[in-house]
């Protein structure tokens, strides 16, 4: 097989279409080449060496680079590809030698080369072909021979793994890296499960890119800095900062993917998928209703009043028959007022003076006081079971925003940012009317704001594996079925960071996708995220009633003194 059948042939079973030629042949040559390339279906260039391409390291497709090392200049494209980083997964190389296999003259020739484990960089010599990449800038290169040149070796090209996914072992090496601990005065260690709510996301991507370091044999230079990364005037602090400004390789702690980060550096693998949400109280049903008109429907209110009714009118038919009232002279006390009388304190399981002789008028307040006992066992029942039950007044932020409810907030790198750049028009209402009045005070802790919350009618936005932490260990079971969580804006992925274009994001997102496969990344979102609060006591206990339950009966009672007295005045 002629050489550039077999150069195409390696392409095609790396199932590329898109063949940038760095040559300098003759015409035949280039004229074999380009009817190989049609043969197989690869669209070929044939790059201009006055004006070389850019070779940038993003882009939707995969490409094949063709570099004939004799050819002048084939050292500037070397040059240009490493400060492009243009070894990288989506090219790939082949870089065509016409003598024998010298792996001095390889070393030579690459020995500015930036060539990280992400590349696809194959040397292709006269008789042999080898696989060359570095662990890390200024390591010797790692090469691997794949095989004799022939015929044979396409197949064993194609069958070959991506890059990322052979290169298992970085030779031990130190690789810079920094994590984030925001409050160090309560940072008592990796393994500290006592305050998981601080700094939890850098204390769970702590142990996945440990076991990153053990799978693929390399070390941490770690440093510790106190901010996730701020954009400061297209500069940005703390742990993005570094990576903007290639100080470190990677981070060793979880970061919300920004848009603005992105411009600046990269991710490699989602962590968590993080929800915060406003947790309250909901308040009882007394404090929005009058609990003393909620056991019963309106249709069951009219027909006890109705029958009510009926029995005092009844009681006052049976009076005012002067036959009758000769039978049963106790009669003659049923004025309509006594009876009247008779059907409130019927209502309120009271009894009546006036005892008739007459066996209709028994009857009839036998039949209104068993009516009576029936509806209040009902309405007592009810009413116990509403008082124990939280009311469903507010269920969505603005209602929140219209409720007297107080109002915090986690106190949280991004405490302020999310809510201003809110596009809801709700959670801008409530940013405003509830929050920016308050200043700096609005924002607490996660233990005092779920302390607030648990006292009064006070609303917290927190994280929710922070706030069930906290809830689970200072909340009765009681008091978890009355919470309430309305999520106030939706929260971008969080993810580990890497220097832009870095020659180890595809190796560690490789190994960190089999950890997420294997569960191991579950086991540790398991260990510092603390699950929902489960509700197992709804029915159990006792609420003791307060001022607020019985209100209404106070109105009432306040109502008919004040009227009594402007009787007792009228009467004078």
């Amino acid at each position: 097989m002629e050489l550039t059948s077999l150069l195409l042939a390696y392409f095609a079973a790396k199932r590329l279409e898109l063949l940038t030629a760095f040559v300098c042949w003759k015409p035949e040559q280039l004229s074999s080449l380009w009817r190989e390339s049609r043969r197989y279906g690869v669209r070929l260039t044939i790059a201009d060496w006055a004006r070389l391409p850019a070779l940038p390291p993003d882009g939707l497709h995969r490409e094949a680079t063709l570099l004939d090392l004799a050819c002048p200049g084939a050292d500037l494209v070397l040059q240009k590809a490493s400060e492009t980083r243009g070894f990288n997964l989506r090219y790939s190389w082949l870089l065509l030698s016409d003598a024998p296999l010298n792996y001095s003259l390889v070393e030579s020739t690459l020995e500015s080369a930036l060539i990280l484990p992400d590349a696809d960089v194959v040397w292709a010599a006269r008789d042999w072909v080898l696989d060359v990449y570095r662990v890390k800038g200024g390591e010797p290169l790692v090469a691997t021979t794949l095989g004799a040149l022939g015929t044979g070796l396409g197949a064993t090209w194609g069958e070959l793994p991506a890059a990322p996914t052979r290169r298992r072992d970085l030779n031990n090496v130190y690789l810079k890296a920094s994590t984030i601990i925001t409050q160090p005065q309560f940072f008592k260690g990796w393994t500290d499960l006592t305050v998981r709510q601080i700094d939890t996301y850098p204390k769970l991507t702590y142990p996945l890119m440990l076991l990153l370091g053990e799978d693929l044999n390399f070390r941490y230079n770690l440093k510790q800095v106190d901010l996730y990364g701020d954009n400061r005037n297209g500069s940005f602090d703390g742990l993005a900062g570094q990576l903007q400004r290639l100080e470190i390789e990677v981070g060793v702690a979880s970061m919300f993917m920004r848009k603005d980060r992105t411009l600046i550096l990269h991710f490699f693998s989602e962590t968590v998928e993080l929800r915060g949400a406003f947790f309250f109280r909901q308040p009882s049903k007394s404090s929005v209703s009058n609990v003393f008109l909620l056991p019963f429907s309106r249709g069951v209110w009219l027909a006890t009043a109705g029958t009510l009714a009926a029995a005092s009118a009844m009681m006052t038919l049976l009076a005012r028959r002067p036959l009758l009232r000769a039978i049963d002279p106790s009669l003659e006390q049923l004025t309509v007022g006594e009876t009247v009388i008779f059907g409130v304190g019927t209502v309120c399981q009271q009894g009546f003076h006036v005892v008739p002789v007459l066996a209709s008028a028994r009857v009839v307040m036998f039949c209104a006081l068993m009516t009576a006992l029936f509806s209040f066992t009902s309405y007592s029942a009810k009413i116990v079971a509403i008082l124990q039950t939280p009311s469903d007044a507010i269920r969505t932020i603005d209602d929140l925003t219209r409720s007297p409810m107080a109002m915090g907030v986690q106190e949280t790198t991004y405490k302020k940012v999310y809510f201003a750049e809110s596009t809801e028009p709700a959670t801008q209402r409530l940013y405003r009317r509830k929050l920016l009045p308050l200043g700096d005070r609005a924002y607490l802790s996660v233990v005092d704001g779920v302390a607030r919350m648990r006292t009064g009618l006070f609303a917290f936005q927190v994280e929710e594996p922070s706030g069930y932490d906290i809830i689970s260990k200072t909340f009765t079971e009681r008091e978890k079925c009355g919470l309430k969580q309305i999520p106030a804006f939706k929260l971008p992925m969080v993810a580990v960071p890497v220097r832009r274009n870095s020659g180890y994001k595809e190796l560690f997102a490789t190994r960190l996708r089999w950890q997420r496969e294997t569960g191991l990344m579950d086991r540790w979102r398991r260990t510092w995220l603390a699950g929902k609060t489960r509700c197992d006591a709804a029915s159990g206990g006792f609420v003791s009633v307060g001022i607020i339950d019985v209100l209404p009966a106070i109105h009432v009672l306040v109502t008919g003194m004040a009227a009594s007295l402007l009787l007792l005045a009228s009467e004078r």
